[in-house]
């Protein structure tokens, strides 16, 4: 016969096995209210490792497009335009900072062709690739190693024939532009069955410092060399099963990776930050009410910085790992 003490203890121990881990509360520490005229800015935002942030804004009277980004502090400022004689703010596609703060653009041109322009620090256009793709592909993201390869995703629009509408692309590029490979077929190179990546979410890769790009997958982060192989494949377990993986950061060894499910009319949020190198857990963090919730960058030192945008204005908190 068991004795009763060793039931109520074993019941114990397996409700806690099973229960949702409690993720930990980020708390503000800072807040900073910047105005932004006369551009107005969409929310989309990344970071560097000092924790500029970028943000993608544009200005509908004009129809120019144009990337802002900040200092921390607020201080510093600096105004990243595109061509307006070449895109417009519907033309407008991706952006992608690297962890030493060189920013590139996606963009269309007038006749949606994908183009990669390049910026020096203090704003200028200092370089124009456009894409070797075929003409019925729509850009969607991309991503740039760190020796300037282009990891571009697209996929085939609605006047493209019969059999490859909606289609996925996947390729590689020269800073130039030229075409490396094409390497949807595998899926990354070497993707597991079934994992053909039919939809990369908003900032679902992002750029290491170790000269290769991390990809977001449903349940593990793929690590992406230059040459389009994958190195290796960091498992990660979600809040819950009912939590969808949304976007992927890099900053010194860790990922940051954020997660979101439906609850009613609302989103809730939760971020999971793991080791690069083996995929161990940091921790796992809830934002609260006064930092808000999406928009997020991530820093190893700095923790997490959200943004809310509002018209011309851009409130961002910071909030600390703990």
């Amino acid at each position: 016969m068991v004795h009763p003490f060793l039931v109520i203890l074993l019941s114990g121990l397996l409700a806690q096995s099973i229960a949702p881990e409690k993720p930990r509360p980020l708390t503000a520490s800072s807040s900073h209210l910047l105005q932004v005229p006369p551009f107005s800015a969409t929310g989309v935002i990344q970071c560097d490792r000092d924790f500029n942030t970028y943000y993608h804004v544009f200005n509908g009277s004009y129809r120019q497009t144009a990337i802002l980004s900040f200092s921390l502090s607020g201080e510093k400022s600096t105004l990243y335009k595109l061509p307006d004689d070449i895109v417009d703010e519907m033309s407008f596609i991706d952006f992608s900072v690297s962890p030493d703060g060189v920013l590139k653009v996606l963009a269309g041109d007038k006749d949606y062709h994908p183009i990669v322009f390049g910026f020096s620090g203090d704003g200028r256009m200092i370089s124009q690739a456009k894409l070797d793709v075929p003409a019925k592909i729509v850009g969607e993201h991309f991503s740039v190693f760190l020796n300037g390869t282009i990891l571009f995703y697209g996929y085939y629009g609605r006047e493209a024939a019969k059999d490859l509408a909606g289609k996925r692309y996947l390729a590689l590029f020269k800073p130039s532009g030229t075409l490396i490979k094409q390497i949807d077929k595998a899926g990354l190179g070497e993707m597991n069955p079934g994992e053909q990546a039919t939809h990369l979410p908003e900032g679902g890769a992002a750029i290491g410092a170790d000269g290769n790009v991390y990809v977001l997958s449903s349940d593990k982060v793929l690590v992406v060399s230059p040459s389009g192989q994958i190195q290796r494949r960091i498992p990660f377990t979600k809040p819950g099963p009912e939590f969808s993986s949304l976007s992927v950061q890099y900053s010194e060894g860790l990922l940051a990776i954020s997660f979101a499910k439906a609850e009613g009319k609302k989103l809730e949020f939760r971020y999971l930050v793991i080791n690069a190198s083996d995929g161990e857990k940091f921790g796992l963090y809830e934002p609260s009410e006064e930092t808000g919730n999406n928009n997020v960058c991530f820093s190893r030192h700095d923790g997490f910085l959200f943004s809310t945008v509002k018209n011309d204005r851009i409130n961002f908190v910071t909030a600390p790992l703990r």
